[in-house]
């Protein structure tokens, strides 16, 4: 059975206002040798009827079905059934520039790189307008200097989607998305880790759709939680592999670079619910957590670590 040289993973829960043109933009691709699988995470929704008149026209696409378990449930499922040497995950509210699989898989190749890197555009739901993202300029860049720009989320992000992986990333090292918000945060530098080098290409290659309720303009404890979580696991794995002391500026910059978001987030959660009991407590939990996260005398554990303190939800109350 002829193996692709792509696989392209689309997990899909409630989005059938947007699939039909997420999968165009791929079914329409410059590039053919590639399979999609289409994850149905238990959706609700209309979105399978879709789904299945791709695959029903077009034997690339392949539906698995699975209960309800989260983007990162989704995608490990894919990972896990994926045949092509390289994956590329693709959020199934967004869309792609018709040239994405192709730039990115001639630029792994004609680099020999295990990871490629495009530029993106946010683009508003309801706007519809395009905001291009500030990337490095077009290179190929080692896996030390990529690293320590991914993990101070300068000029390159942890976002799943707009790059390209070899596929032995996550099977060669067990690396699957932890269940949790911000889990690309917490595995694109893993990844990376892995990788020789990163070939990056200054085109806008995917369009990343911007839909009220997303996870930072929705901030709760548990996400607020989780961001500083995502540096904790990446610093955990970082450490456990014995280099930590080669990325601990990069490890401590970010850190505080989501100490500070945090700030933010704590203070408008509380506004927002009219509830300013343990604000403080939180925002000095917030300072706590970032302490235990660069702690020179963090000891590493296997698996994914916890944090030792918890930020309080608070309950939304009338205004006087």
């Amino acid at each position: 059975m002829h193996k692709p040289r792509i696989s392209v993973i689309v997990p899909i829960y409630n989005v059938e206002k947007y699939l039909d043109r997420c999968l165009d933009t791929i079914k329409n691709q410059t590039f053919v040798d590639f399979e999609v699988l289409l994850i149905n995470d238990g959706t609700p929704d209309r979105s399978m009827d879709i789904a299945e008149k791709y695959a029903d026209e077009d034997s690339r696409f392949i539906i698995y079905n699975k209960t309800n378990g989260g983007l990162s449930d989704a995608r490990n499922y894919g990972i896990d059934r994926a045949r092509g040497e390289f994956l590329v995950f693709v959020d199934s509210d967004d869309y792609l520039h018709e040239d994405y699989l192709k730039t990115m898989y001639e630029d792994c190749i004609s680099n020999n790189a295990d990871m490629a890197y495009c530029r993106f555009k946010h683009t508003g739901d309801k706007t519809g307008v395009k905001i291009p993202s500030i990337n490095p300029k077009k290179s190929v860049i080692d896996r030390d200097k990529a690293l320590d720009m991914l993990i101070r989320d300068k000029r390159m992000h942890s976002y799943a989607w707009n790059k390209m992986y070899r596929r032995a990333l996550f099977t060669d090292n067990d690396i699957r998305y932890p269940i949790m918000f911000f889990e690309d945060v917490a595995t694109s530098a893993r990844l990376l880790f892995h990788a020789n080098k990163i070939a990056i290409t200054d085109k806008n290659l995917y369009f990343y759709v911007r839909r009220s309720g997303s996870i930072m303009s929705t901030m709760s404890s548990k996400k607020i939680e989780h961001l500083l979580l995502s540096i904790l696991i990446t610093r955990n794995y970082i450490q456990l592999h014995g280099e930590y002391d080669k990325y601990k500026k990069a490890i401590r910059a970010v850190a505080l670079k989501m100490r500070l978001i945090n700030i933010y987030s704590i203070i408008r959660q509380h506004i927002l619910s009219w509830n300013f009991r343990d604000m403080k407590k939180n925002l000095r939990t917030n300072k706590m957590l970032y302490s235990y996260i660069i702690s020179d005398n963090y000891e590493p554990v296997d698996g994914y670590p916890k944090l030792p303190y918890s930020i309080i939800q608070p309950e939304k109350k009338k205004k006087l």
